[in-house]
């Protein structure tokens, strides 16, 4: 009991400290292990039915990219449900949500002891911490007091970090993280704990709640549909809907009609009064996805639209008002657009007003093992399995890859790899191992001779200086205009300081 004692003081010690909810959480866990001498423990959270690990001790890496729906986790319902802490037989039949996910021990945990506290404020559940322990016996010296306990102050733990996150966003919009967030029931998340997803939040964050309008850049697959979305659900229009065109599979001859509507008899075909969707999306958000696919003719009427705030039907002389917000998306560079003449500078001035660059994946460290597990635990319900292990080799095999096709084109991988492997099983364990991954590891251009001879013959200076300087700046145009033709956010890229950059930048001759 005394050594249980000192664990508690340390808990409540954190409370008032300065650490990051991160370091917070991971303490806390340490120091459960620590009094219960446990093999492995996670702190979840509990919205929409579902539980999201925000910290876990013992277990595999991806877990934490994992979002456990309690339908169907039994063990998890059961926490849930209880109100009070949850002792497991360690014989009982009830599947462990983290079977095959048990850092050194790779398959199902037969008999095994494992304890449920849920964490309850206000005689609200926000959230559990979940125990397991290899030896049947380990938590039989712990009375149900003394976990209620360290229940009490987990819980109190997690509420101030949510109250804390819930003030920050709501007084400076500079909310960084996206632990706290759930994919269910009109809310987004974004997986990922990387500076790059920190940074993509901030702008995120800052210009939701406002009415500007608002243009996301990046490569396909990025999930720039999920930017928009989020962008509409933090703002003052989420309780209105969110209205998606893609402006890219609009044939040329319905895309007027598409966005602004038309009235009977307008054209050949045209039997009924239609809406658009701009008059569809009035009083909420209309997303724009592939914006420079356009034809300038559109841009001309869109632009108008922008301006006055009303549209016209085809066939009809009526302007009807509408208040929508409009938030447009694009792989394109459009201002190299703009200077070809195939998109109006006018236009993009009225959408860029508030630019927002999403990162490739391979720039995002550490958040593709977390996107790894999220997409196992959605193909483990799709495959109805018992469980989607990932090995670490294969982690390893797709954070070495460098994912031209960004998340959607990991998405598909772990698709792939799972229905091979439930294929070349009768198991309802699956394991993902590298021969299930149509990927190969990238290599480096020096271990290429062809690829290298291609490099070379593609720089027209004659010595090492002036190749460095031609390659110097070839990569630092690509870079500056990538990131919307902001210095701070290329030096970013390129991982360089600021004042090193626009000097290094002057002496190539590319700014003044």
């Amino acid at each position: 009991m005394n050594s249980i004692k000192e664990e508690w003081v340390q808990i409540a010690l954190d409370l008032t400290s300065g650490l990051s909810n991160k370091d917070r959480f991971e303490r806390l866990l340490s120091t459960i292990r620590n009094a219960l001498q446990c093999d492995a423990s996670a702190l979840l959270l509990f919205k929409n039915q579902y539980f999201s690990p925000l910290a876990t001790n013992g277990l595999d890496s991806d877990v934490i990219g994992r979002r456990f729906a309690i339908s169907q986790h039994p063990r998890l319902e059961a926490i849930a449900r209880a109100g009070d802490i949850v002792r497991f037989p360690s014989n009982s039949d009830l599947p462990d949500p983290y079977d095959g996910l048990i850092a050194n021990i790779k398959s199902e945990l037969h008999v095994h002891s494992c304890i449920g506290l849920p964490l309850i404020v206000n005689e609200r559940l926000i959230g559990a911490v979940t125990i397991d322990a290899f030896d049947p016996e380990q938590f039989d010296k712990f009375t149900n007091k003394e976990l209620r306990i360290i229940s009490a102050l987990a819980a109190t733990s997690l509420n101030t970090a949510l109250l804390m996150e819930k003030l920050e966003s709501q007084s400076s919009h500079t909310l960084t993280t996206s632990s706290f967030e759930n994919s269910q029931n009109n809310t987004v998340e974004m997986i990922g704990e990387s500076s790059a997803i920190q940074e993509l939040q901030t702008n995120i964050n800052a210009v939701a709640n406002t009415e500007l309008s608002v243009l996301i850049t990046g490569e396909t697959g990025v999930g720039k549909e999920l930017v928009a979305s989020a962008l509409h659900h933090r703002s003052t229009r989420s309780e209105h809907v969110l209205v998606y065109l893609n402006c890219a599979a609009l044939p040329e001859s319905v895309a007027e009609s598409e966005l602004f509507g038309h009235v009977k008899g307008a054209f050949t075909g045209a039997i009924s009064n239609r809406k658009g969707k701009f008059e569809s999306a009035d009083n909420g958000t209309l997303f724009l996805d592939e914006i420079g696919e356009l034809s300038l003719a559109l841009q001309a009427k869109l632009l108008r639209v922008l301006q006055y705030g009303d549209i016209q039907r085809i066939g009809s002389d009526n302007h009807i008002k509408v208040n929508t917000r409009i938030i447009a998306a694009t792989n394109k560079i459009l201002s190299d657009e703009v200077k070809t003449g195939d998109f109006r500078a006018d236009l993009y001035h009225r959408l860029s007003v508030f630019p927002i660059f999403v990162p490739p994946l391979r720039d995002r460290e550490n958040d593709i093992t977390l996107l790894v597990g999220y997409f196992a635990e959605k193909n483990r319900i799709k495959l109805n399995a018992s469980s989607i292990r990932i090995t670490p080799e294969a982690i390893a095999l797709l954070n070495s890859y460098s994912w031209p096709g960004n998340i959607r084109e990991l998405e598909h991988v772990i698709s792939r790899a799972a229905v091979l492997s439930r294929a070349q099983s009768n198991d309802s364990d699956l394991t993902l191992n590298p021969l299930h991954f149509s990927i190969k590891k990238d290599t480096q251009i020096e271990n290429n001779p062809t690829q290298q001879e291609d490099a070379i013959s593609k720089v027209n200076a004659k010595n090492l200086r002036s190749a460095t300087d031609e390659f110097q700046t070839m990569l630092i145009k690509k870079t500056y205009h990538e990131n919307q033709q902001n210095w701070a956010a290329t030096a970013r890229a390129l991982q360089l300081d600021t004042g090193n950059l626009h000097r290094l930048a002057k002496r190539l001759n590319l700014k003044g």
